[in-house]
C-alpha cells in the first residue's frame, strides 16, 4: 500500500448520446445492439451544437511525465471531437512544495478547476475553511465516473457525511505479503510456502544452506508493515483492527476501545518473531538504515522482500523475470482465507475549489475519463505509441510515458495491468481490487482530527521513528519496547490522545 500511496461522476444530458456512439464505435455496444443511426454524427456536423471549449486549470504534484505534451493535445483533441466543451492545461509543481503552492494560490484568489488534494495534505483545512465544492449532486447525475468507482469507495470516503473529492485508488484495502525466491525455494525441495512455518523453515534454509544469499530485506521505513505480515492473524478479519490510519495505535472491535498496536494480542506473536529474526540474522543488522531493500533483492543477495498487493509493488521486479524464468512468488500469510478488514479508504482525490466557475465541466471532464478509451488515452498514453492493447485488461509498454493515474484517472474497474506483471502479483492485486475480498471495518468513515490535541499529538509523534519503529524492525526487543513506548507515551499526555481518538472513533461507531 501505502508510497503508495492520491474517483464517481456520469455526463449531462445534453452529452449522453454522443458518449454513447463514441463508446460504440470503438467496439462497445449497447445490449448487443450497435447504434447506427448517425444522429449524433449529424449533430455533430451542425455547427451551431458544437460547444466553445472552455480551458480549465489543473494542478497535480510532480515532474511533468515524459511525452506529456502530446498526449494532452490528443487528449485535448478527443474532447473536442466528443463535444465535450473542454480543454485541459494541467501544471505539475514539484513535490517539495506542492500542498503550500496550492493552498497560497488558492488563498490568494487564482482560478483553477481541479487539483489533487489529501487528509495528508491539507484537504480537511480546505474543508473546515469552505474552500472546497461539495460534489454529492454533481456525482449523481455522472454515471460513468459513478459506476467506474466501487460504491464503497464512495459511500466510506466522504467527509462530514459529504463526497468532498473523487476517491482516487486501484485496490479496496491492505493484503501485505513477502515476494520469494522460488527459484531458491524449489533448489532446497521445500513446498510451496503457505504459513508462517513454512515461511520460517525457508528463511532459515537460506541462512544455513546459502551463504552468498541472505534471508529476507526490507527498507527500515517499511518495517511498520512487519508485525502485520508476520502475526498469525494477519490477514483475517479476527476480532482487532490493526489499522486506523494513526500511527502505533489500533482498535479492538472485542473491547471497543483504542489500544497501542504494541499492546495488541492479536498481533504480540509478530512483535517477538521479529525480535527473534533479527537476533538470529535472518533479518539485516542494518534493518534501520536499510534504505536500497529493492535494488539488494533484484542483485539476487536476498532470498525474500517486502510484498504489498498494490499494483505498484510487485512490478519493481519485473525485470527479474525478463530472461522468461518463473523465479519469484507471492507469499500471503493465510491467503487461502485472507478476508482482511478495510475501511475502504483511500488518500488521493480530486478535489474542485469553490472558487472555480466550471465546477460542471470539470465534472463532466471526470466523467468523460470514466470512459474506458478516454481513461486509457491520458493515463496510457497514445495507443500503438505509447502502449497497446493485451486483451480488455492488460497493456505492453512502448514508451516512457507513465501518468501518475493518482491524480487524475485511477478508477478501480477500468484499470490495466502492464503485461509484464508476474502472475502471483496480477492475482494478488486484482483480489486487492475486489471490495467483496474484504470485512468492512467497524471503524469505517473514521479520520483522526488531531486539532483538540494537536499539542499532545505533536509530542507522541516521534516515538513512532525512535520506538515503534525500532520495535517492529526487531532492533528494540519486544519485552523492552513494548514497556519503553508505554512509558514514554504516558509521560508525554498520550492518554489525552487515545481519549480523543477513542471519541472520534466512537462517534463514526455509534449505531453500527
Amino acid at each position: 500500500m501505502k508510497l503508495s500511496k492520491f474517483a464517481g461522476l456520469a455526463l449531462s444530458l445534453l452529452l449522453v448520446s454522443s458518449l454513447l456512439l463514441a463508446a460504440c464505435g470503438n467496439g462497445n455496444t449497447n445490449n448487443g445492439q450497435s447504434n447506427s443511426d448517425g444522429s449524433e454524427n449529424n449533430a455533430r456536423a451542425d455547427v451551431s451544437k458544437t460547444k466553445e471549449a472552455i480551458t480549465l486549470k489543473a494542478y497535480f504534484p510532480g515532474d511533468k511525465p515524459v511525452g506529456f505534451d502530446e498526449v494532452l493535445k490528443a487528449v485535448n483533441d478527443k474532447l473536442k471531437n466528443d463535444n465535450v466543451g473542454a480543454q485541459l492545461n494541467i501544471n505539475f509543481l514539484p513535490w517539495s512544495d506542492y500542498g503550500n503552492s496550492v493552498a497560497v494560490k488558492m488563498s490568494a484568489g487564482e482560478e483553477f478547476d481541479m487539483y489533487l488534494d489529501a487528509p495528508w495534505l491539507s484537504m480537511n483545512q480546505m474543508i473546515a475553511s469552505n474552500s472546497l465544492q461539495e460534489l454529492d449532486a454533481m456525482v449523481a447525475e455522472r454515471q460513468e465516473l459513478k459506476a467506474s468507482i466501487p460504491d464503497e469507495m464512495w459511500e466510506y470516503n466522504k467527509f462530514n457525511g459529504k463526497i468532498m473529492g473523487i476517491p482516487l485508488g486501484t485496490t479496496q484495502g491492505p493484503v501485505y505479503g513477502l515476494l520469494i525466491r522460488k527459484d531458491l525455494r524449489e533448489k532446497h525441495g521445500l513446498p510451496e510456502i503457505k504459513t508462517l512455518e513454512d515461511l520460517e523453515t525457508f528463511l532459515y534454509t537460506i541462512k544455513e544452506k546459502e551463504p552468498d544469499v541472505r534471508p529476507f530485506v526490507i527498507n527500515g521505513i517499511k518495517a511498520d508493515k512487519l508485525p502485520f505480515i508476520l502475526s498469525d492473524s494477519a490477514n483475517l478479519a479476527l476480532d482487532e483492527v490493526l489499522e486506523i490510519g494513526v500511527n502505533m495505535f489500533a482498535y479492538s472491535v472485542k473491547d471497543k476501545k483504542i489500544v497501542g498496536q504494541w499492546e495488541s494480542p492479536m498481533i504480540a506473536d509478530a512483535f517477538e518473531r521479529v525480535t527473534k529474526y533479527y537476533s538470529d540474522g535472518i533479518l539485516s543488522k542494518n534493518i534501520a538504515q536499510e534504505q536500497n531493500a529493492e535494488t539488494l533483492f533484484k542483485q539476487g543477495k536476498y532470498a525474500a522482500t517486502y510484498y504489498a498487493a498494490d499494483g505498484v509493488e510487485g512490478l519493481k521486479y519485473s525485470e527479474m523475470l525478463a530472461d522468461g524464468s518463473d523465479k519469484l512468488e507471492v507469499f500471503i500469510p493465510n491467503g487461502d482465507t485472507a478476508k482482511p478488514y478495510t475501511a475502504f479508504q483511500q488518500w488521493n482525490f480530486l478535489c474542485i475549489p469553490a472558487s472555480s466557475k466550471h465546477a460542471d465541466l470539470a465534472m463532466d471532464v471526470a466523467n468523460w475519463l470514466s470512459i474506458k478509451e478516454n481513461h486509457d488515452l491520458m493515463e496510457y498514453g497514445i495507443p500503438g505509441k505509447d502502449w497497446e492493447a493485451v486483451g480488455d485488461s492488460s497493456y505492453k509498454v512502448l514508451s516512457n510515458y507513465s501518468f501518475p493515474g493518482y491524480t487524475l484517472t485511477w478508477r478501480p474497474t477500468l484499470n490495466r495491468t502492464p503485461d509484464t506483471m508476474m502472475e502471483d502479483d496480477k492475482k494478488w492485486f486484482d483480489f486487492s481490487a475486489d471490495p467483496a475480498n474484504f470485512t468492512l471495518s467497524p471503524t469505517a468513515g473514521f479520520t483522526f482530527d488531531a486539532e483538540k490535541v494537536k499539542t499532545e499529538y505533536a509530542k507522541l509523534t516521534p516515538f513512532h521513528d525512535s520506538l515503534f519503529l525500532p520495535l517492529a524492525q526487531g532492533v528494540l526487543a519486544a519485552d523492552k519496547g513494548k514497556a519503553q513506548l508505554e512509558d514514554k507515551i504516558n509521560s508525554v499526555g498520550g492518554q489525552k490522545v487515545i481519549e480523543e481518538i477513542q471519541a472520534q472513533v466512537d462517534a463514526v461507531t455509534a449505531g453500527k
